[in-house]
């Protein structure tokens, strides 16, 4: 007898996946920190004090047929529309997420954000990133780099510490359960 197809078959993928996944995309590191210094230093307020989300982009249905270009956030960002249009999945948000030097964000959840729910899986894309900057899950680091693309199970415990003199700028994007997220994360197993 066969083993189910574990994309296809009625066991729960979600519950079977580790709580991080490097997943198999990497990105132009150098064309990502173009187009992101180009929507930092656009910013009426550049400056911030410890921690900030940007939001670029909410609610895409159709990444691929999207048309980047009218999104206010992202004109002038080619790079960006490229990396945004090859998801085959309803993108709920896109954020940039600035850490400043020597900021930490203490241990905490994001309770819906994993694949466990079924629903709005998070990715991350490091952007601006050295080695002094750590990001821990369930207590050990997640050796995320730059132009990595990752998955982590957010529901579960996790920090950052950035221990670098530089600013961090990670990337999240959310995106909706689908058989392509599912068939994806399970594929990069």
């Amino acid at each position: 007898m066969m083993p189910p197809n574990p994309i296809t078959s009625d066991t729960s993928i979600p519950d079977s996946l580790p709580d991080r996944i490097l997943l198999d995309r990497r990105y132009d590191v150098e064309l990502l920190r173009r187009d992101v210094d180009a929507i930092v230093s656009s910013l009426a307020q550049p400056s911030y004090f410890y921690y900030s989300p940007i939001p670029l982009v909410s609610e895409v249905k159709a990444p691929p047929e999207h048309d980047w270009g009218a999104e206010p956030m992202l004109k002038g960002c080619p790079y960006l529309q490229e990396v945004f249009s090859g998801f085959e999945t309803e993108i709920t948000s896109i954020r940039l997420m600035r850490l400043e030097a020597g900021a930490e964000l203490k241990e905490h959840t994001d309770p819906t954000l994993d694949a466990v729910h079924r629903e709005v899986v998070r990715l991350t894309l490091p952007v601006f990133s050295d080695d002094l900057v750590l990001f821990f899950l369930n207590g050990t680091e997640v050796p995320m780099r730059p132009g990595e693309l990752w998955y982590m199970k957010l529901s579960d415990l996790h920090s950052v510490h950035n221990n670098s003199s530089n600013e961090r700028i990670n990337m999240s994007i959310d995106v909706m359960w689908n058989e392509w997220v599912e068939r994806w994360l399970a594929s990069n197993v």
